[in-house]
This record gives structure tokens, sequence and C-alpha cells, in this order.
């Protein structure tokens, strides 16, 4: 096979995997960007295997509240976690076992 030929089957594949895929591409990047964080990593460490309040995350975190919640509503908007609200508390968790399995990978990769 011709190295032209080659190149052009190799940039025809490469065209068919990401021709429908700029959205989810630009998604996955906004929410790695965000995930990239050392306060956004410890709470993703916390909620990993549970839910928590604000008022625990902020003891294990070591953050003051008003910073947590801007982290928080970051993880929220970008679909990493959800919350709800238990009285006058509000309990975050995960969003979906995904996103843990990832945080497992990361933390197999770069946690010893």
């Amino acid at each position: 096979m011709e190295t032209n030929q080659v190149k052009a089957e190799i940039t025809e594949a490469l065209d068919h995997i990401f021709c429908d895929q700029a959205d989810n591409i630009e998604n996955a990047v906004r929410s790695l960007k965000v995930i990239a964080h050392p306060v956004r990593l410890k709470i993703l460490c916390v909620l990993k295997d549970s839910e928590c309040t604000v008022q625990a995350l902020e003891k294990y975190v070591g953050v003051a509240q008003a910073t947590l919640s801007q982290h928080l509503s970051l993880l929220k908007d970008r679909g990493i976690l959800t919350s709800s609200r238990e009285g006058h508390y509000s309990v975050y968790r995960l969003a979906n076992q995904k996103t843990a399995e990832l945080f497992d990978m990361i933390r197999s990769i770069y946690c010893s």
C-alpha cells in the first residue's frame, strides 16, 4: 500500500471516529479541567465511598465553607456531583458510578 493511501485511510478512519464527537470531547475537557484541582480531588476522595454534608466536607478538605461551596458548585455544574437537602444541610454525593471508577483509576495511577 502506498504511503499516501495509508495516510488517506487513517485520516478517513479518524474523521469517522471524531465526526460527531465535538460536543462530547468539549464536555469531557470541561469536566476533566474541573477535576484537575487539588481541592476538588480531595472532595472526590471524600465522596468516593459515601455522601457527605458541606460541614463535614469543610472539615475533611480543610477549606473555608465559602471556598468549598464554589468548588462544589463547579463539580455539580459539570455533572460530577449531585446534592440534596436534608433538613438544614446540603448533602453531596458522586453523580454516578462511572465517576467513582474514574477516580479509582486516578488514585491507582498517582497514589501509592
